[in-house]
């Protein structure tokens, strides 16, 4: 089970990229910009895959992809994503 407590501040994510795994599932957690260059809105994106393949190695279709609001209660419907995608790889 994945916790909110063990990834990182919002903060660390301006600038950096997350990644972890729990068991068979291998995940990432970015922010994006979305909209013009003068009024730029962030989001969060967590992807997920099957391991062992690391990220580059695994084809795109074998991803799966979600965006949330660049916020704690973003953060926290990112957490449960994973946990309920976890459910999923980990049969």
């Amino acid at each position: 089970m994945i916790l909110r407590e063990s990834l990182y501040v919002l903060d660390y994510y301006k600038k950096n990229t997350f990644m972890g795994s729990d068991k068979a599932m291998y995940y990432r957690v970015y922010r994006v910009s979305e909209g013009d260059g003068d009024n730029p809105q962030y989001k969060l994106t967590a992807v997920t895959w099957r391991g062992p393949y690391i990220f580059d190695k695994t084809p795109e279709e074998e991803k799966c992809y979600e965006a949330f609001p660049y916020s704690e209660e973003g953060m926290e419907k990112l957490v449960a994503w994973l946990n309920k995608e976890s459910i999923k790889y980990n049969r």
